[in-house]
């Protein structure tokens, strides 16, 4: 393996576009294992602050798993402060994650199996390896639009609601909700053929995860995907810097803002921008003016307006009885 400090990522081997197996190797607790390309369309890998791969056995050529390695190396007392805190987001990740799969509550985050530290070219990075996806809720849904009836798209909000609440209760936040963050799993059902499978929804990427008491943000840094961000989030990255007093504290509330926008975009498949209205809400699903209800206040501007988390789970728990979830 190499690591490009250019690029600040760890590169797989190519010769004629093609991986090569034998040269993307990693030893972990002395095993040695093979990398190959989460998805050959992100051939750099999929990750911003770190690098993510397909991890395999090549005596057993049977994929299950992927591992994300962070971009900064192992710090010290001299590291500047902006690398101590990219370096402590990606900790803080592992022990979130960590946390989440000791709690029985962690079913639908996605499950770290093992992590430390490699050797790349003469420096330590932080690794952990995690089951991998079939596919995500913004490449699957696109692509299958009526893949999902209405049963299973009730079901897969509360999935991602049930992983957005096992953080909270572990007080971490996500803040990167997102269609792409949204890992699906397919469990075969015994005696079925491949289409009884059955959906099961996660929570993944805890990059920008944040624990209530650490900060490990930069003064009006972008925390999250455009499209997708709160208000608050939005107004930190825009005028946190100019101390105007508005609301730049993402919280709790900002993981409900992001989930509102990601339930339209199951119910809908578009991402609502701005102001919304009844009207802009045309899914054809059974008690469409609940479900709006439901997220229009989700998607309330200021904080003190939004449901509650309390409340959103009284809500879909009424959703599952209609809905036979």
């Amino acid at each position: 393996m190499i690591y490009d400090r250019r690029l600040k990522r760890v590169l797989l081997t190519e010769e004629d576009g093609l991986v090569i197996p034998e040269r993307n190797q990693l030893q972990i607790e002395g095993k040695v294992y093979c990398l190959k390309p989460i998805d050959e369309n992100y051939r750099l890998s999929k990750g911003g602050n770190s690098s993510v791969y397909i991890i395999y056995d090549p005596d057993n050529q049977e994929v299950d798993k992927a591992i994300k390695i962070s971009n900064i190396a192992e710090i010290n007392r001299k590291s500047p402060e902006w690398i101590k805190r990219r370096y402590g987001r990606f900790m803080n990740e592992i022990d979130a994650l960590n946390q989440v799969k000791d709690e029985t509550i962690g079913n639908n985050v996605v499950r770290i199996e093992k992590d430390g530290m490699l050797e790349i070219d003469g420096y330590n990075y932080p690794y952990y390896i995690m089951e991998k996806a079939d596919s995500d809720l913004g490449s699957y849904l696109l692509s299958n639009p009526l893949a999902l009836d209405e049963q299973e798209r009730v079901k897969l909000c509360i999935d991602i609601f049930n992983g957005v609440s096992s953080l909270h209760n572990l007080n971490f936040y996500h803040r990167d909700i997102k269609p792409d963050n949204v890992l699906l799993f397919f469990q075969d059902v015994d005696g079925e053929d491949v289409d009884a499978r059955k959906f099961i929804w996660k929570i993944g990427d805890l990059g920008l995860c944040q624990h209530r008491d650490k900060d490990y943000d930069d003064i009006g840094e972008k925390i999250g995907p455009i499209g997708w961000l709160s208000p608050e989030a939005m107004n930190k990255y825009l005028t946190e810097k100019y101390a105007l007093g508005l609301d730049c504290a993402i919280s709790e509330e900002s993981d409900l803002f992001q989930l509102g926008k990601v339930f339209w975009f199951i119910f809908q498949n578009n991402v609502p921008i701005g102001q919304i209205v009844a009207s802009d809400f045309n899914s054809q699903v059974r008690n469409k003016d609940f479900i709006y209800d439901i997220i229009s206040r989700m998607l309330q501007y200021p904080k003190s307006r939004r449901m509650s988390k309390l409340d959103l789970n009284y809500s879909l728990q009424l959703l599952a009885q209609e809905f036979g979830v």
